[in-house]
């Protein structure tokens, strides 16, 4: 925005060098005026117009083509702008002023090279303390930051001031501005030293300078500077600096409050608490001591003080102090979570996130992010997340995590992955990191490096059923029956309530032949679920123990238990689905129960006869499936 309105500002000084021209007709001195006022309220087709106007009068008029290149370079004509300009330097090309109105148009259309030899011609024929000079190194800078060349930028913004010391106010803001853009594109690139390289630089700009602006334009950067630390993480160094500059700036407030919000996030309680006493002796500055004074009585668990600070600051706060009424809410909601009231925590929470609070600890990006995954708003959490994430050096491995389960949750696996990822590399022995990559890996169908993970975790936490539960998951969806029937037969032990996990027991003891631990499982399940048991439960209460008819159902393969139905009159019963995928589906499962009758029958032909009806229907993500496969390889 600020190269543009210089871009702007220079271009009014350059072309409106004739409005004291040479005395023309009447008539065309009234429609340049006409002109020149419809360009100066923004009517640049009635400019245009009276331009038109004026240059049938007289073609070779100076003033009305200078102000037609302007018009023109406005509404975007750059190539009837450039030769409106060119006309004027053939009318006169000894006047610098043209010649640097064509190279801005040449600027315009990204000829920067063309541009900046011409300037460079005007830099080497005007005065060096002449304003030609002046306005061409101005210009000069202007399209090296345009294109990205920033220390080049710098040095034709300097030469501005070593022509003309009494320049120095406009000329050095100009040069240090020029490294400020070198280090946002830094930063923007990741290079982050280099960003701070950048900004030593601009603070370079005034090092030998004197005088009140010197100083308070180094203080400024100064303060970018510490800022800039303290957003990649270096928070000693920003600390530092701070402590160097309000030790020569003893009453330089801001200097002061950043330094105590640094000390803040680095949870230097005592230094905090020094610093207070200054802030708090300034009333304007009242709020902003209750502030801190909270954020002090928080971390010694002094919940209740730091939340009648924040509340007492809040109400002592000027109506355009937005910035800290959003953190003063949010740490109000942390002490309404600490005080055990959820709802409103949360609430407040939210309205300090709605009305632009930004994280900028990871602590604090944990908390928010947690309260909007909580209110389903993933969305909203990932930039938070990433803010925390991207731009620092070293975040926290838990900020990771957490930017993975929020883009779980918006269902972007393949970021999910990559900040999960991520978290681990920083710490690997992240027991719940480990199963949510698992679950993910799980999901996308790389099943090796879930049952990795897993396993992983299982020996960080091996009292955790849910993840033994979830491994075994894997060994069965890999064909690994026995192991499945081991890791599950842990969890089920571990968790005797869980109903799913027993029948899955049970019909995994029960396929790889070990019938009491079976009917043990079984048995468990059938104290949970007393009505409507699932029909695994139903078949391998049949098979395995009581061989009662009347316990079956009326479903194809209970038919088949009973002698109803033949082989083809089940397969053909359980083949009939909605969709052809839901039939073969239970076709597989059909023939899997099937087989198993066949083998307690001791019908082991007719038995091995189905399975593979069941591996022709399945496929290796149904649990029937897996078995059918295993118990013919075993066989």
């Amino acid at each position: 925005m600020l190269l543009r309105t210089l871009i702007f500002g220079l271009l009014l000084n350059l072309t409106g060098l004739y409005l004291c021209a040479v005395p023309q007709t009447d008539r065309i001195e009234f429609y340049y005026g006409i002109a020149e006022g419809n360009y100066l309220i923004g009517d640049l087709q009635g400019a245009e117009r009276g331009i038109e106007q004026m240059l049938r009068l007289n073609p070779d008029h100076l003033p009305a083509l200078t102000l037609q290149a302007r018009v023109m370079l406005d509404q975007g004509k750059a190539e009837q702008a450039l030769a409106a300009a060119e006309r004027a330097i053939a009318l006169a090309p000894n006047n610098h002023e043209h010649k640097l109105l064509k190279a801005l148009i040449l600027g315009n259309m990204q000829r920067r090279d063309a541009a900046s030899a011409l300037i460079q011609e005007v830099i080497a024929q005007a005065p060096t303390t002449s304003d030609d000079a002046r306005a061409a190194n101005q210009l000069l800078g202007l399209l090296r930051m345009a294109a990205g060349e920033w220390d080049q930028a710098a040095e034709a913004f300097n030469n501005i001031y070593l022509a003309d010391p009494a320049s120095a106010g406009s000329s050095l803001r100009l040069s240090s501005e020029a490294y400020l853009e070198k280090a946002r594109a830094s930063m923007a690139a990741g290079e982050h030293d280099a960003a701070v390289a950048a900004i030593d630089q601009a603070i370079g700009v005034y090092q030998h300078q004197t005088g009140q602006e010197a100083l308070e334009q180094r203080t400024t950067l100064r303060l970018i500077r510490a800022r800039l630390l303290s957003q990649l993480g270096r928070f000693e160094a920003a600390i530092k600096d701070l402590q160097v500059l309000t030790g020569q700036q003893p009453e330089n407030y801001e200097a002061l409050i950043t330094l105590a919000s640094l000390y803040a996030s680095v949870e230097r309680w005592d230094s905090l608490e020094a610093i207070i006493r200054p802030i708090a002796q300034q009333p304007q500055l009242k709020d902003v001591a209750l502030y801190l004074e909270g954020r002090a009585a928080l971390a010694k668990n002094r919940v209740g003080t730091a939340r009648a600070k924040f509340e007492a600051a809040i109400d002592a706060l000027p109506k355009e102090a937005d910035l800290l009424r959003r953190s003063l809410y949010f740490y109000r909601g942390i002490c309404l979570q600490k005080l055990d009231r959820p709802a409103e925590a949360e609430t407040a929470l939210l309205a300090a996130i709605d009305a632009g609070f930004r994280p900028e600890t990871s602590e604090e990006a944990l908390i928010a992010s947690r309260t909007l995954l909580r209110a389903q708003r993933p969305g909203d959490a990932i930039p938070i997340l990433e803010a925390i994430t991207l731009n620092r050096i070293a975040p926290d491995a838990a900020v990771w995590a957490m930017l993975g389960r929020a883009h779980l949750a918006a269902d972007t696996p393949a970021l999910a992955l990559s900040a999960f990822n991520e978290s681990l590399l920083i710490d690997p022995e992240q027991v719940d990191t480990r199963a949510l990559r698992g679950s993910l890996l799980r999901k996308i169908g790389d099943l090796a490096g879930a049952l990795s993970d897993y396993q992983v975790a299982r020996r960080l936490a091996p009292e955790n059923a849910s993840i033994a539960y979830a491994s075994g998951l894997v060994h069965l969806q890999l064909g690994e029956i026995p192991q499945a029937e081991q890791v599950i037969a842990g969890a089920a032990q571990q968790l005797p309530d869980n109903a799913g996990i027993q029948l899955l027991h049970a019909l995994l003891a029960h396929t790889t032949s070990q019938p009491d631990a079976a009917i043990a499982s079984l048995r468990r399940y059938q104290t949970k679920v007393t009505e409507n048991p699932n029909p695994t439960a139903l078949y391998l209460d049949f098979l395995l123990d009581s061989q009662d008819l009347k316990k079956l159902n009326d479903d194809e393969v209970s038919r088949y238990f009973k002698g109803e139905y033949t082989r083809k009159q089940a397969l053909d019963a359980s083949g009939k689905a909605e969709t052809p995928e839901q039939a073969r589906r239970q076709i597989c499962s059909t023939a899997f129960w099937l087989a198993q009758f066949e083998h307690a029958q001791g019908k082991d032909t007719s038995s091995q006869e189905l399975l593979k009806i069941a591996l022709e229907a399945g496929n290796s993500d149904l649990t029937e499936f897996q078995l059918a496969k295993w118990q013919l390889g075993k066989d």
